[in-house]
């Protein structure tokens, strides 16, 4: 098996694949990329790619975020290595990365999406939650090992902390005792021991250890008598914490080397995915398309574009070969085309048997070759002293000694360099060696008995590039059963050379001419003719073909951006909740101000603090329809959740007088109710009632993530109507996940002045104290 990749500049082509991978691991896998020759393979990993672009138009690419190149790190845990807290961070990172992918392929199948190639991919990920939660727990988001990540580790820094502020006690007492023996009033660090700058003349007197002197010699940097021992002890706790910290390294480290295989697994898991979306991207954004294949040599392709080309400005080929004929000669002028034409057969046979889709119409077909031989270019090799010809000869003399039925043979000016009779006779020769073996052989050339030869074979097909007689141009168009023209005399014409010399030329031209010349000309007509019409109808053929491809992407764009705009809707409508939610906040605190001069009653604070919390999207949408409204009804304010009664009406505009007030709105913003029933609790009823209920501290321990803003939410309503300034909120240690939930609450309350991990006797970190405004 070999494949010329380097010669077809397929590199080129793998660097662009690169830049739609999102992991190190796939980008480097993918700068290895070979074409393989297993028929069954290949189709399975086209099927696999056709999934992935399915799943991005119709939902959205896989989301590969968090995943990083863990394989090292779990290899040198598997053998008894301490993994430091970046590395395991990596680690719970990638782990969280793999939950992504879950949830992503959930969302695939409850939108009956079809991934039943990429199951096999999803079903192998393992998600292990655990060492997750263990590593987060133990080291937080900069790197560093908490403090609750072992009771030793916890206790050190007590003690080292509780040292830590002694010992600056201490300096800061000097400081201020033996300030006229010093420099500067501050402390320095010398050597990770703490020091006062002394001058010069007392350091004999000062008592301590000197550390270091100014370059000036009037400074000494001393570390007091007093304060040795203190960071003597200061050091020792410190060694204790690092030994600590290693314990807890080495526990996390033997968690990962527990779950070494699965983690590996997953990795090569997500990395085969990575290079499947990355070709599903690589194919939506150059508008490729899945090759129909086959093994029996058999190539047809539609409106091929090469895929190096600016997809604006390149020309599209269509090409055959493989059933009537198995060789096309291709002639036409020079810079027609014909090369391009031989790369972008190759090329796209290479990506293909890469596994990947390639740029043409919808019904291309492509063969599944065990070898793609190449010789292009008119290079000499100068480190062999070798000439064009023997170049050429010496790439061929390789080809033709390794081809076999099943191979596709790509050669540029086959026979050049040399003689024109003897160089067409070694190319006839070559070809029909090639035909005997059953290769299939696109080759170009500019010798006329090269053309002959094609038409007395009927396995043999002529092609050209198409030239525009009157711009002088190509239009790099291949024309099947059309063979080419040099048309030198015509361009001669064109450049303005002397008619004299054009008329002899075209005089010994026609003596050359035979009669095979003749008839080869008649039947150049004659095939002109007839690939005209068969372009024509093969030209409506694609044009239906683009047409249905066009119509299927319009289908995919609206299921596309029908859910794209239903999540749009949703989050807008989220957003507005979000926003009446903290214009209703702002209200109550304008209340809450007003409470001392006005005659608010409690419990109607809280019934309007209940109504913000519970904002829902059918109480914003409720308003659908049109009511009678006059004066004297009495009406419900939403925005306010208050009811009042209309007492005068000027055009949109609704005077509503509520309570002691009057105001105006919008018919929009008012509901027709019935009278409002009298209360009958006093303020001094409900305030006795909320007192009472009231209570000091909550705990949450045992309760989950999701349920802890409920349960503060009412909490804080009671412990703020009953005037209390500090409550406590006991989550304990866990996870964290109920403490963060805490405090994150906390963060966004209103009505939180601050709050504070407990001290001693106060629950420690298991607790938060909270103080309310």
């Amino acid at each position: 098996m070999r494949f010329d990749s380097d010669t077809l500049e397929f590199n080129k082509v793998l660097n662009k694949l690169v830049s739609y991978a999102s992991t190190n691991l796939a980008k480097s896998e993918i700068e290895e990329l070979k074409p393989e020759n297993n028929f069954s393979n290949i189709g399975e990993k086209l099927d696999e790619v056709e999934e992935a672009l399915n799943s991005i138009i119709k939902y959205d690419s896989l989301p590969l975020g968090g995943i990083y190149n863990i394989k090292n790190s779990v290899i040198r845990s598997s053998l008894g290595g301490i993994l430091n807290a970046s590395e395991l961070l990596d680690i719970s990172s990638t782990i969280a990365g793999i939950s992504n992918i879950l949830k992503y392929r959930s969302y695939l199948n409850s939108q009956k999406i079809s991934v039943i190639n990429l199951n096999k991919y999803f079903d192998g990920l393992i998600y292990n939650q655990k060492l997750k939660n263990e590593i987060n727990t133990a080291i937080d988001t900069k790197g560093m090992v908490v403090d609750n990540a072992s009771p030793g580790l916890f206790l050190v820094r007590k003690n080292l902390n509780s040292a830590q502020n002694r010992l600056r006690s201490k300096m800061n007492e000097l400081l201020i005792s033996r300030a006229s023996q010093l420099t500067e009033n501050l402390i320095v660090s010398r050597g990770n021991r703490l020091c006062l700058p002394v001058k010069a003349e007392f350091k004999n007197t000062f008592g301590g250890i000197i550390h270091d002197e100014s370059s000036s010699g009037t400074t000494v940097y001393i570390e007091p008598s007093s304060c040795i021992e203190l960071s003597n002890q200061i050091e020792s706790l410190i060694n204790q914490e690092k030994k600590e910290v290693e314990l807890v390294l080495k526990g996390l480290s033997l968690l990962v080397s527990s779950d070494s295989e699965n983690l590996l697994s997953n990795l090569t898991i997500l990395t085969n995915l990575d290079i499947i979306y990355a070709k599903a991207l690589y194919a939506k954004a150059y508008d490729m398309t899945k090759p129909e294949i086959n093994e029996n040599g058999y190539v047809n392709l539609i409106k091929a574009r090469h895929p190096l080309i600016d997809k604006e400005t390149v020309v599209p080929t269509d090409i055959y070969f493989g059933k009537e004929f198995n060789i096309i000669i291709i002639t036409g002028p020079n810079t027609g085309g014909k090369t391009v034409v031989l790369k972008t057969v190759g090329l796209l046979t290479l990506m293909m048997q890469s596994g990947m889709f390639i740029p043409a119409a919808i019904g291309s077909k492509l063969a599944v070759f065990d070898n793609v031989f190449v010789d292009i270019g008119d290079e000499q090799s100068i480190e062999q002293s070798l000439s064009t010809f023997s170049s050429h000869m010496t790439k061929i003399c390789n080809i033709v000694n390794q081809i076999n039925y099943n191979s596709l043979v790509l050669l540029d000016e086959l026979g050049s360099g040399t003689d024109p009779k003897e160089g067409a006779s070694l190319a006839i020769s070559i070809i029909e060696y090639m035909k005997e073996r059953g290769t299939r052989v696109i080759t170009t050339t500019h010798y006329s008995d090269l053309k002959a030869y094609a038409y007395s074979k009927n396995d043999i097909c002529n092609a050209s590039v198409e030239f525009n007689s009157e711009t002088l141009q190509p239009t790099y168009k291949l024309l099947m059963g059309v063979p080419g023209k040099s048309n030198a005399i015509l361009i001669a014409q064109r450049l303005g050379l002397n008619e004299k010399i054009l008329a002899n030329a075209r005089e010994l031209m026609d003596n050359r001419v035979t009669d095979s010349q003749e008839l080869m000309e008649k039947l150049d007509v004659e095939n002109a003719k007839i690939s005209s019409i068969k372009n024509e109808y093969e030209h409506m053929i694609s044009e239906y073909n683009s047409r249905i491809s066009e119509l299927e992407k319009e289908k995919n764009n609206l299921t596309q951006n029908r859910e794209k705009f239903i999540e749009s809707a949703k989050k807008e409508a989220d957003e507005i909740i979000e926003k009446a939610k903290l214009d209703s906040l702002e209200l109550i605190e304008k209340i809450e101000k007003m409470k001392a001069n006005q005659n608010f009653k409690e419990h109607e604070l809280a019934d309007i603090k209940y109504t913000v919390r519970n904002l829902t999207k059918k109480e914003i949408e409720s308003k659908l329809f049109d009511e009678n409204l006059q004066i004297g009804d009495f009406v419900h304010i939403g925005s306010y959740n208050k009811d009042g009664i209309i007492i005068n009406i000027k055009k949109d505009k609704y005077d509503v007088q509520v309570g002691q007030f009057t105001m105006t709105f919008k018919k929009s913003d008012l509901t027709k109710t019935k009278a409002p029933a009298k209360r009958k609790e006093t303020k001094s009823r409900m305030q006795n009632k909320v007192t009472s209920n009231a209570k000091l501290e909550l705990d949450l321990r045992g309760f989950r993530y999701e349920e802890v803003a409920s349960e503060i939410d009412s909490f804080i309503d009671q412990a703020y109507l009953a005037n209390m300034s500090m409550i406590s909120i006991i989550h304990g240690f866990g996870t964290g996940a109920v403490r963060d939930a805490v405090q994150s609450y906390l963060k966004r309350s209103p009505y939180v002045k601050s709050y504070r991990y407990g001290g001693e006797g106060e629950g420690l970190n298991g607790v938060t104290v909270v103080y309310l405004k």
